[in-house]
């Protein structure tokens, strides 16, 4: 191969974390289609060959399923592939090809593609991760077909290589679930999401994994070495002696992190003095619902439901919505999940949703206000919410309420539910508490008013601190204001739990804030007792919470408050609590090697 290359480090996007060292494995690359065209008379079959290639793709992952079952019996990655089997009778998806081959005399495969990329088309439109993650399924399902239509083999997993870190264009979760019993050590893509089905299945085989690497096919030959970082978003490629012994000395750090994090799962959040803290999971997919018992989530402080939204040009139907969350309620155990109403406009724009753009999205017909607008779309959610309130307990939570009257008109609608359900004789629960997420400015001064009226209140940081300081974090131009250590923020945080309190309501957060273990003696100081985070930063946060004494929380707060610039004020949190956790908050970063 000529001369040694040079160590080079790539950067992709963090999905799962950990670190893997081994050989390069290439598994195979998206499938080559060019365009044909057919005559009236090969239209029979050509729709014959699709339905063929449906019919295998679907015996691929059953059986996939039934290996799974058999020698693991997980749910949590079976659940995946039904997912991605329901996928192949996508009316989109099938009815769109069969609609190519026969209107347009397009070949099998040559109308599969065509009826991807429109698909996709939609996704790339949409700016929010989570939902432009989704792609990364379609497109899965879809090159599981065009294989099966033009003959290519997928690469066989049980030739890879023990140990070996494979890289792809993208991956199924099937390949994941199939490489992981096969002992490869990680995985780096070009495509995917951090947020994809993926990714989740990865996660949960504790597999290291990189999304988004661009690029990496000029730089990367098979049977190079190379490490992956998944928790960095590095990838490293040829790495010399001493970038080995660096990640090597981080993996068995990161190792030992692990288990003393795990080692806490079953133990209670309670501080040295004895306080108890309520720990939750914000949840997207049910397919997480696993992940979030097994390290210790309390209850499911956000349960997303757009996602039911996604991948179709029709709306859920009320009976659609219902079975799914009775599935939810089945799944998690007796945890009582808090379901957010859609949250649906802004970055957030499904195929099967139709609303004004407007000058400006994130400010314009969205969340609640969309909701109350579309009625019949609203009133559907809400009665397949309080008919699953009867088979297992539940709360409901609504997006960006700006105002008093905004929460009224929600609970009106709730009211006139509850009436038809109960005229109709359908069986419902009407008693499930109703909540507002406290992410606008104007809910922040008047938490009071709104506490006053409704049941609980759920501070969703995320927004709130953007709206706050008029700052996009996604925007690279102004994405330096956005500080959630911010002298406002904190101030806007005190008045809503002393809101809270007065008022004798529960009060939770479910932002990024919540979940960020840098920012927990804070939160603890201010006065917070309920966190809702993604399941993955339940046990740093426990870990942390078990060794604090709530006084010391309390004396950190007292000092910030008194700070008037949010570097300030980051100085002395940061400072504080990388010193008082420094193996479970920090990694140095002055031994990363050179690019």
């Amino acid at each position: 191969m000529g001369a040694r290359p040079t160590m080079r480090k790539l950067m992709g996007v963090s999905a799962s974390p950990g670190i893997a060292m081994g050989v390069a494995h290439f598994l195979g690359g998206r499938v080559q289609v060019h365009e044909r065209r057919i005559v009236p008379h090969q239209v029979e079959a050509e729709q014959r060959r699709f339905a063929d290639a449906l019919v295998r793709s679907d015996a691929e992952l059953e059986r996939i399923q039934q290996q799974i079952a058999a020698k693991e019996g997980d749910g949590h990655q079976y659940r995946i592939l039904e997912a991605h089997r329901l996928m192949l009778t996508d009316v989109h998806l099938v009815e769109e090809t069969r609609r190519i081959i026969r209107e347009e005399l397009a070949s099998a495969e040559w109308a599969v593609r065509r009826a991807l990329d429109q698909i996709q088309a939609v996704f790339d439109r949409i700016e929010n991760p989570y939902f432009r993650d989704r792609r990364s399924d379609i497109d899965m399902v879809g090159e599981q077909i065009l294989r099966n239509l033009v003959g290519v083999v997928a690469s066989a997993h049980d030739t890879v290589p023990r140990g070996a870190v494979v890289f792809a264009h993208d991956l199924s979760p099937a390949d994941v679930t199939q490489l992981g019993r096969a002992g490869v050590s990680g995985f780096f893509t070009e495509g995917g999401g951090k947020t994809s089905h993926t990714v989740v299945v990865a996660r949960a085989l504790g597999l290291p994994f990189v999304v988004g690497v661009q690029d990496f096919v000029q730089h990367i030959l098979p049977g190079m070495s190379v490490i992956v970082d998944g928790g960095r978003g590095e990838l490293i490629l040829d790495p010399d002696d001493a970038a080995r012994a660096l990640y090597a000395g981080r993996a068995v750090r990161e190792l030992a992190r692990a288990h003393r994090l795990a080692a806490v799962g079953e133990a209670p959040a309670q501080t040295v003095d004895g306080l108890r803290v309520h720990l939750a999971a914000n949840l997207e997919l049910l397919e997480e619902a696993p992940v979030a018992a097994e390290v210790g989530a309390e209850s499911i402080g956000l349960f997303r439901t757009e996602f039911l939204y996604l991948e179709r040009a029709d709306l859920p139907s009320e009976e659609e919505q219902y079975a799914h969350l009775v599935s939810a309620l089945t799944m998690l155990g007796g945890r009582v999940p808090t379901f957010r109403t859609l949250d649906l406009g802004g970055d957030k724009l499904p195929a099967s949703v139709r609303m004004p753009a407007g000058s400006n999205p994130a400010l314009g017909l969205r969340s609640i206000r969309y909701s109350l607008s579309q009625r019949g779309v609203f009133k559907a959610q809400l009665r397949a919410l309080y008919r699953a309130a009867k088979v297992a307990p539940l709360r409901i939570l609504f997006p960006m309420i700006s105002g008093v009257a905004e929460l009224r008109a929600a609970r009106e609608i709730c009211t006139e539910v509850c009436a038809e359900l109960d005229q109709e004789g359908v069986p419902f629960n009407g008693t499930v508490p109703l909540g507002v997420m406290i992410e606008t400015p104007s809910a922040a001064f008047i938490a009071d008013m709104l506490a006053e009226e409704c049941d609980f209140l759920t501070i969703g940081t995320n927004d709130l601190i953007q709206y706050l300081l008029a700052a996009d974090r996604q925007d690279e131009h102004v994405g330096y204001l956005y500080h959630p250590l911010h002298p406002g923020i904190l101030r806007a945080i005190r008045h809503i739990v002393a809101s809270a309190a007065r008022a004798g309501k529960p009060l939770a957060m479910c932002g990024d804030m919540a979940g960020d273990p840098l920012f927990t003696w804070v939160l603890l100081g201010l006065g917070l007792r309920d966190f809702s985070m993604a399941p993955r930063q339940i046990p740093v946060v426990k870990s942390v919470v078990r060794a604090t004494d709530l006084g010391e929380a309390q004396a950190l707060v007292r000092q910030i408050m008194e700070l008037r610039t949010e570097s300030e004020v980051e100085e002395v949190v940061l400072g504080k609590m990388r010193g008082r956790f420094p193996l479970d908050l920090t990694d140095a970063d002055d031994d990363k090697p050179a690019a």
